[in-house]
């Protein structure tokens, strides 16, 4: 009986895609498959997947069509009642998948189920990630307020350290597609609308940074919302959240910023003045946060001049 699928997207990680398999297979876990699904790689990665043999392992071909298709067709292949996601550039820590069906198994009626991570550059250096709104190692259990947290601080769900249960994906739907950016902070961000979310503050997973596409790398070309933004629309329209709103929409307001940030990094300065002049409502402290420690420069001048002419 398969408990535990994970869901690997590939595209272009034959440097990486080993670590992360091998991260998989010294989990202590039984019933549990891999499936990676390579999205249209050009690269020798499918054959180093097809190279390995003592693992419960599906290759997936697609042709190119990004990583939440990709995703998404893992999903559609998968037999374990808990989906986990893993970037093919990430890895796991060895004890990752224990935590994870430790909290599910103590919160049953958690959506989502996830670890802290810590972030590792090109050099060899650890960052450690600025949570907020968590309680502190070694705490575990249901998350206060989400959309508190990942409005203020590093968004603490991250798409290589993160568990849902297939009924949950049944109920709010699986990535947005057709996105640049921001799919997986959509679904994260769906689900907490409809359930607690379990986390343990021990590092579970290591993002790594140095792999050349990375979704955060993306150059933006088009205005459109964060898929999230669009989410919450619908979500209002069909039925009241017993949440408060004024966090979903500090939550919002950072998302907004963001966007807006991906724009002047591409250049695209009349976008972003557009963007942050339609009333962008996030405390100074939000912004602080991101554009001191995150964010360039040039997004704090955009800023400045959203109501003047370029």
């Amino acid at each position: 009986m398969i408990d535990i699928s994970v869901v690997i997207p590939l595209h272009n990680k034959a440097p990486y895609i080993l670590r992360a398999i091998h991260s998989v297979s010294i989990q202590a876990m039984q019933g549990m498959e891999l499936i990676v699904v390579d999205d249209g790689s050009t690269d020798n990665g499918p054959d180093i997947v097809r190279s390995i043999h003592d693992l419960q392992l599906k290759l997936i071909r697609q042709e190119n069509k990004g990583v939440s298709e990709a995703r998404n067709a893992g999903i559609r292949h998968s037999m374990g009642r808990i989906i986990a996601f893993l970037d093919a550039d990430d890895e796991w820590k060895p004890d990752f998948l224990r935590r994870i069906m430790m909290l599910v198994n103590k919160y049953p009626q958690a959506g989502l189920y996830a670890a802290a991570y810590e972030k590792m550059h090109s050099n060899g250096n650890i960052e450690a990630v600025n949570f907020k709104f968590i309680p502190p190692p070694p705490w575990e259990g249901i998350m206060p307020n989400y959309f508190r947290a990942a409005a203020f601080g590093t968004p603490p769900v991250c798409s290589s350290a993160v568990c849902i249960p297939r009924s949950v994906l049944n109920k709010v739907g699986m990535f947005r597609i057709g996105r640049r950016m921001g799919e997986d902070l959509d679904l994260w961000a769906r689900i907490a609308l409809c359930y607690p979310i379990a986390y343990s503050t021990m590092i579970g997973a290591i993002y790594h940074e140095e792999a050349e596409n990375r979704a955060c790398n993306v150059k933006f070309t088009e205005a459109d919302e964060h898929p999230f933004v669009e989410s919450y629309k619908t979500f209002c329209n069909k039925q009241p959240t017993a949440l408060n709103e004024n966090d979903i929409n500090l939550y919002i307001g950072r998302l907004k910023l963001e966007n807006a940030r991906q724009h002047v990094l591409s250049g695209n300065y009349q976008i972003a003045r557009q963007m942050l002049s339609c009333g962008v409502c996030t405390p100074s402290r939000i912004r602080k946060f991101l554009w001191g420690s995150r964010m360039n420069r040039l997004t704090y001048y955009a800023w400045r001049l959203k109501d003047k002419p370029f």
